[in-house]
């Protein structure tokens, strides 16, 4: 198959608390989260001013709707990491009746995004599960990919697409996606700086070279041609791009734009895959500045939409788009 234009996906880290708490107290990210509740309806009314097509890949625990219900879908398996604090089941959802239910219950914000026909819903796990750490395996993973399914399922969602929360790519876990009907997956950049790793196994000169790939070409546009999405009857949707959140400094904030559009008209004009991804909370202060940031992104797309041709699609969409034109 030989495209005829390019392609715009958008995918979402859709994880309220459950995506930070290891890493940040409320005092330090709190008010990020909180404000998760007025970035999505906000999102979805950009999305559809520019005719935006995205993956929402949401945690599990957050189609909940309060503490009961959350206790209703818990897995019976739980990861045993060896660095506890990884995990959300030591005492932390007990002790989650005590703090704002806005970070953690995002059931109403779930159904925002349902509603919205060009939106796909797929799945970060249930509980943020980190595939590379060690203490997890297969038999936790597959305990909390049910618990995802079940109450997406309970909401009339059916999940056809997967993101590994923090990248962690686990090829042992991809061949269990057929068996739940999981037929996509985020995968990461294909250059060494991007492959997947635990965050100990990150060096400083790995972390260095990506940190600069935000900023300026180092060797590759990370774009994906359609026919290498397919893989062993799963579908690989690559990333290309994390969009950092808005920068105070000018310099920063005007080189991570002009790399992202480079990739773009790069993407536009081979007729391959440009891949942009980030999570709702960093758009949860300094809201108004990393929206100013987004639409200047998707400005830029509607102008290569009219001279290349580039389409908006998310996961499902790009899978189906390539089984039909393979005919």
């Amino acid at each position: 198959m030989k495209s005829k234009h390019g392609f715009f996906v958008i995918s979402l880290d859709f994880e309220l608390f459950w995506g930070i708490r290891d890493k940040y107290t409320f005092n330090e990210y709190g008010e990020n989260v909180l404000g998760v509740w007025e970035v999505i309806p906000r999102l979805l009314k950009t999305f559809n001013q520019y005719n935006i097509h995205a993956t929402f890949a949401t945690v599990g625990a957050m189609f909940a709707s309060d503490f009961r219900d959350l206790n209703n879908y818990l897995p019976s398996i739980k990861p045993n990491y060896t660095d506890k604090n990884l995990s959300p089941y030591n005492d932390y959802i007990k002790k989650s009746i005590h703090n704002d239910p806005r970070y953690y219950y995002g059931k109403q914000l779930v159904e925002m995004v349902k509603a919205n026909k060009n939106q796909e819903i797929g799945t970060h796990t249930f509980s943020h599960y980190y595939c590379l750490e060690p203490g997890q395996d297969k038999t936790s993973f597959v305990a909390d990919l049910e618990s995802s399914i079940a109450i997406a399922e309970a909401m009339g969602i059916d999940i056809e697409s997967f993101i590994f929360p923090r990248h962690q790519l686990n090829k042992d876990y991809i061949n269990i996606f057929k068996k739940y009907g999981i037929k996509n997956y985020r995968g990461t950049e294909k250059i060494w700086f991007h492959f997947a790793a635990r965050g100990e196994d990150e060096g400083i000169i790995k972390r260095a070279f990506r940190y600069a790939d935000y900023f300026v070409w180092m060797g590759s546009n990370h774009l994906q041609d359609i026919n290498e999405i397919e893989d062993d009857e799963l579908y690989q949707i690559r990333a290309s791009r994390w969009l950092r959140p808005y920068d105070s400094r000018k310099i920063l904030q005007k080189l991570k734009l002009i790399r992202i559009k480079q990739q773009m008209k790069a993407a536009a004009k081979t007729n391959k895959i440009f891949h942009l991804w980030w999570h709702p909370h960093e758009f949860g202060v300094n809201t108004n500045e990393n929206f100013e940031m987004l639409e200047e992104i998707f400005q830029y797309y509607s102008e290569l939409n009219k001279k290349y041709g580039i389409e908006s699609f998310n996961f499902k969409e790009l899978v189906a788009y390539k089984n039909a034109n393979n005919g």
